[in-house]
Order: structure tokens, then sequence, then C-alpha cells
């Protein structure tokens, strides 16, 4: 009886355990290695944008994707290093607006590690 109390226990716990773990919060230094550059073509406009990037984030080599709703990413530059938030899986870039107005947050989402 005991036991069986005990493993019902631990197999509820470490899933909340899992839960309250706290997300990665706050700032980093992201270093493009390699930005994948994606061409888009509609009603004869054509315009580029980095779709993915393999990046150094800490130490680490993760993988992002573009995950900007509306509109589409900017071009980042291979070789480079921005100052970026971080909220868990997603990194906001800040990038100047066309318009000379303040700094827009780009969202790009982790898909991986290489």
């Amino acid at each position: 009886m005991f036991n069986r109390s005990a493993k019902i226990a631990f197999l509820v716990f470490v899933p909340l355990c899992v839960l309250a773990a706290p997300k990665e919060k706050g700032t980093a230094k992201v270093q493009v290695v390699t930005a994948r550059t994606h061409i888009h073509s509609s009603s004869g406009n054509m315009f580029s944008y980095t779709g993915l990037m393999f990046t150094e984030v800490n130490g680490k080599k993760i993988v992002y994707e573009c995950a900007q709703s509306g509109d589409l990413c900017p071009i980042l530059e291979s070789g480079e290093t921005y100052t970026a938030s971080q909220d868990g899986r997603y990194l906001y870039i800040p990038m100047n607006s066309p318009q000379g107005k303040k700094d827009v947050p780009v969202k790009f989402k982790q898909v991986g590690s290489w």
C-alpha cells in the first residue's frame, strides 16, 4: 500500500517540478554563425528575410527560426553579434523600423541545437 502511494506521489511531483522550473529570462548576446536568407515574391514585390539562423548564445549552439507574426524578419548578418531579450525558447532582437521610429522587437523561436 505504501509503495503504491509513494509511486503515485512521485509520478505527480516530478512533472510539477519540471513545469515549475524557471525559464531563462533576461538579455543575451547572440552571435549569428550562419543565417539562412529566404526570398519572398508576392504581387510583383520581392524581398529577402532571415528565416533560420544558427547561433551561439552563452556558449550554447542553438538554431532559431523567424516567429514574427504578420511582418517578416529582417536580414541578420552572419558573424554579427546582437543583444536580445530572452524569454524561454524565444529571442526578441530589437531592430530599427524603416520610418525611424522606436526599435521594434523581432521574435525568433528556438527549434533545436547544432
